[in-house]
């Protein structure tokens, strides 16, 4: 999937901040508290999880359509070849 300009920067903000969350979990972790380090961790990987699977706002329109013309009569879809 290609990322443009804007998808690109969103991806390295959520890395800026999954990083500093980062950080807290491996700060949390060296000072004995494991549990809430772990919390912090998976947070962080959670955030960068989100912003790569997840459709930004400009993706839904066309996946709506998409599937709209796939269920009308004589539409087609557009993963299905017709040769």
């Amino acid at each position: 999937m290609a990322r443009g300009l804007i998808g690109t920067i969103e991806l390295m903000a959520a890395v800026v901040l999954a990083a500093r969350v980062t950080l807290l979990g491996v700060d949390n972790i060296a000072r004995g508290q494991t549990t809430i380090g772990a919390v912090f961790l998976g947070l962080a990987a959670a955030l960068l999880v989100i912003e790569w699977v997840a459709p930004s706002p400009t993706d839904i329109p066309g996946a709506i359509a998409g599937r709209a013309r796939s269920v009308l009569p004589g539409g087609n879809s557009p993963d299905r070849d017709d040769d």
